[in-house]
């Protein structure tokens, strides 16, 4: 069952988009989850949209990571996309959780030779779930 939901959004021209992404990691987005609330199960879903600046037949190359804390915190999970002109990018997580501190989670982005440009929209959520318990068949 769904427990509490959080989402940071930006649609393309908005805030700072398009973003011009470099060799040097930098986080795009960062998303709270409470610590009255990070009780259960968390997933964490982001999505942006991005092209390649070049447009010279040469692939754009973006690294998309999550990570705990900051921009130099552990990696917790990441993904590499590559396109010749436009590109999507999906990244899903996952945890079981249960602590006191609220969960902090950093989304983060770098391309060798300035090879994408993140032009949005870019979404992160958070979903906490409670795990759910089941009644005995006869409702006691």
């Amino acid at each position: 069952m769904l427990k509490y939901s959080v989402q940071n959004k930006a649609d393309a021209g908005t805030h700072a988009l398009p973003f011009q992404v470099t060799g040097q990691e930098n986080v795009l987005s960062t998303l709270i989850i409470p610590a009255s609330e990070s009780e259960g199960r968390i997933v964490i879903e982001a999505s942006l949209a991005w092209e390649n600046p070049l447009l010279n037949w040469d692939i754009g190359e973006l690294v998309i990571r999550l990570r705990r804390n900051d921009g130099q915190g552990p990696v917790l999970d990441w993904l590499q996309d590559s396109c010749y002109q436009e590109g999507f990018a999906e990244l899903r997580y996952e945890e079981t959780v249960g602590q006191t501190a609220p969960y902090v989670y950093c989304l983060t982005v770098q391309s060798a030779d300035r090879r994408a440009v993140v032009t949005g929209p870019l979404v992160i959520q958070g979903s906490v779930y409670e795990d759910s318990v089941d009644e005995n068949p006869d409702g006691t």
